[in-house]
């Protein structure tokens, strides 16, 4: 191990030369001490308390700045920065350096300048001969797929007009290129409908879930013409298998809803968990002609037992259905032939994530417990802590009079519900809360 001086502020000083292989090591000695006395640390943790050693605030901060002592690191710095100087230089004197890959994806220096939007640094790559089609590991992507997502319409245009693959089949989000453009949040502007256009002309064509993103309803018609089975498609494992209609519910888009819905979509449809499109609601509107679908098939189940002379089979999704719609007699049913939807299953928690105040009154009227924690996604979290997050100041007010705990933490985070209105932005209910708490 090299010799080791510290800096005025304290913190060790870096050897001469340092490199990730050095780096590496570190960390794993880090490791085995921190375990004598932790025998459950991680490696994230000896990876932070070795970059707090070295003055650092982060592992990748100090990751990125020995990256950058080496050649490979200041090519990527320089195609991400756009540095047309220091790439010509660099490369002159270098030029067997022009294919190098980055770790741990292995992004070459196109992927890096295209993701970023510089156009010099793209031009000069490919005036050097970089494949334009050249995937990394991490995603599968080309450098056109970065991109498209990050907007940037000149260098769409320059990697297409280049003999870039517009398509982009294959990427580990099953998304394509336009996908890419589309799909991410933050991507319906103006720079990525433009990005679209391009991939357009030059042969894109539209799926399901790209033309749902754009809110293109004469698109989805025509898919789904062509091809019903569109309404099934899935996304990937990554976007947990969602169906187009989880897609438009979760991406807030009601107008899509309602097309979906009409179109034949199943409302009824879950994701790869086994949740469906009530999960994914944060508001009463975005999911309203499902819920109405959803009615629909309860009215018949109501039927059906009045017929049979038998109790009522309902789920969570027909309870939260029946009052996000106000059917308060369906609900009375419902809850009356199967009282353990009061108290598991989540309906509570759905409501008030989604702001349906007098649904969530209901609830509590009828014993619905305000404290009782769920497991929503990864997580075990109480009614509150959702209506806090999404920021839903009537629903926490009845959630607080009807007894729910402010402090209560969740499972994965620790956090009570102040927090989680911090994590969602939501100054109006931190306020409320500290008020309750008398801060």
């Amino acid at each position: 191990m090299p010799d080791e001086t510290r800096s005025a502020s304290g913190a060790l000083s870096l050897p001469d030369n340092p490199n990730l292989d050095w780096l590496r090591k570190q960390a794993k000695r880090r490791l085995d001490e921190l375990r004598v006395a932790t025998p459950s640390a991680q490696l994230a943790d000896a990876q932070f308390d070795v970059a707090r050693q070295y003055g650092f605030a982060s592992w990748r901060a100090l990751k990125t700045h020995i990256d950058a002592l080496t050649t490979d690191g200041r090519l990527f710095d320089a195609a991400r920065n756009g540095d047309i100087v220091t790439l010509v230089e660099l490369l002159d004197a270098n030029p067997d350096k022009l294919h190098i890959r980055d770790s741990p994806y292995e992004w070459t220096l196109l992927h890096a300048a295209a993701h970023n939007g510089r156009l010099g640094a793209v031009n000069l790559l490919l005036d050097r001969g970089l494949d334009v089609n050249a995937r990394e590991k991490g995603d599968n992507t080309y450098p056109m797929h970065w991109a498209a997502a990050a907007g940037h319409v000149d260098v769409v245009r320059r990697l297409a007009d280049a003999g870039g693959d517009v398509i982009g089949k294959g990427d580990d989000h099953e998304l394509e290129v336009i996908g890419w453009a589309t799909c991410w949040e933050g991507t319906n502007d103006a720079a990525h409908r433009a990005v679209v256009d391009v991939l357009v002309a030059h042969g894109a064509r539209h799926h399901i879930f790209s033309a749902v993103a754009m809110g293109l309803a004469d698109e989805v018609r025509r898919i789904v013409a062509t091809d019903p089975s569109a309404l099934s498609r899935r996304l990937s494992r990554n976007e947990n298998h969602q169906t187009p209609l989880l897609f438009a519910v979760r991406t807030n888009r009601p107008e899509m809803v309602a097309l979906l819905v009409g179109l034949g979509a199943d409302p009824l449809a879950t994701d790869g968990d086994g949740y469906g499109a009530i999960m994914y609601a944060t508001s009463p509107g975005v999911d309203r002609p499902m819920l109405e679908a959803v009615r629909k098939l309860t009215a018949a189940e109501l039927t059906s037992a009045d017929r049979g002379s038998r109790r009522v089979h309902g789920n969570v999704t027909d309870l939260v259905a029946s009052l996000s719609l106000g059917d308060v007699s369906a609900a009375e049913r419902l809850v009356r032939d199967n009282p353990d939807l009061l108290v598991t299953g989540g309906a509570l928690h759905l409501l008030a994530k989604r702001g349906e105040v007098r649904a969530v009154q209901w609830m509590l009227d009828h014993g619905a417990d305000p404290n009782a924690r769920w497991a929503h996604w990864d997580a075990d979290v109480t009614p509150l802590h959702l209506a806090a997050w999404q920021g839903h100041a009537g629903v926490v007010e009845a959630l607080l009079a009807g007894g729910a705990d402010p402090a209560v933490r969740d499972s994965k985070h620790d956090g009570d519900a102040l927090g989680w209105a911090e994590h969602g932005g939501h100054t109006n209910i931190v306020r409320l809360l500290k008020s309750k708490e008398g801060r």
